[in-house]
């Protein structure tokens, strides 16, 4: 679908003929109008023709169009970077996920080997009578970090 609109760029009228929305046209037409508006406000006092003030803004046109590739391809690279980060991190996440899968057996074979211990010491001390310490329960015992 073709789409025409009435544009003014540097007081005149022109019509636009596009597949690109009405709205689109218009962003274009005013920021060339002000690209111009620029060129001419910088450039007042010299004496220009036409062709070669619209050989200038043209120039400064695509001297921003590069600099926005530039900048959009440096974009690109540093988003490639990010990406491998994440991948890298994402493999780190899963393998201290496994590592704490392990150490969260080994907490839970532990505990109970102690709570096995503490059965066995507890036994041994009804046999041997009150010649031995009690040791403290597990839920009596304060947590020790190292």
């Amino acid at each position: 679908m073709s789409n025409k609109v009435d544009v003014v760029i540097c007081g005149e009228t022109i019509t636009l003929k596009s597949t690109e929305n009405e709205a689109h046209l218009k962003r274009i037409a005013h920021y060339l109008d002000q690209k111009m508006a620029e060129f001419t406000a910088v450039n007042a006092s010299a004496s220009i023709n036409e062709r070669i003030r619209t050989l200038l803004i043209a120039v400064n046109l695509t001297d921003e169009y590069f600099k926005a590739e530039d900048k959009l391809e440096s974009l690109r690279a540093e988003h490639e970077k990010y990406i491998v980060e994440i991948g890298r991190m994402q493999q780190e996440n899963m393998l201290l996920r496994e590592k704490l899968h392990g150490l969260q057996g080994d907490h839970t074979r532990l505990q109970a080997e102690f709570e096995a211990f503490l059965n066995e010491f507890d036994n041994k001390k009804h046999s041997e009578g009150d010649n031995v310490l009690p040791l403290p329960r597990t839920d009596e015992r304060k947590t020790v970090i190292m």
